[in-house]
């Protein structure tokens, strides 16, 4: 196209009014430039939202980016979460077996001490029992 600026030449009321009284004094040719004009503006007008459009498509597509990479990241805090609860979990169950454990120990150290009078005992039973022999 041509960047010529056209010039539209419009008859006068009073000329109008003698070819027979038309209320549009636009030719052919000026009325298909007005058409091309308008249509230029309607154009224009449907660019300028197109990019607008175009625009709110690119925000939106980095909002949903930076949600993406937050939902990501809260994924991760909740399987190390997750995994804390269960080391957790174990401990207590754990930390529950120890008293029980501890209760355990403690008697067999008890046992144990038993075991040791009752071997000295039969140790010394054993000694009378060789003393009365020999004697």
């Amino acid at each position: 196209m041509n960047n010529m600026e056209k010039t539209v030449k419009t008859r006068s009321l009073a000329e109008g009014n003698k070819n027979g009284g038309s209320q549009s004094n636009l030719t052919e040719a000026q009325e298909r430039v007005l058409d091309l004009v308008n249509k230029n503006a309607q154009l224009e007008e449907e660019n300028n939202k197109l990019l607008e459009h175009l625009r709110t498509i690119e925000q939106l597509r980095i909002k949903y980016k930076r949600e993406q990479d937050k939902t990501a990241e809260l994924l991760k805090k909740t399987a190390s979460l997750e995994a804390k609860v269960s080391e957790l979990n174990e401990l207590q169950l754990k930390e529950k077996d120890t008293p029980e454990l501890k209760a355990k120990t403690k008697k067999v150290a008890e046992l144990e001490a038993k075991v040791r009078k009752l071997t000295e005992a039969l140790g010394k039973i054993s000694g009378i029992a060789e003393v009365g022999k020999s004697g």
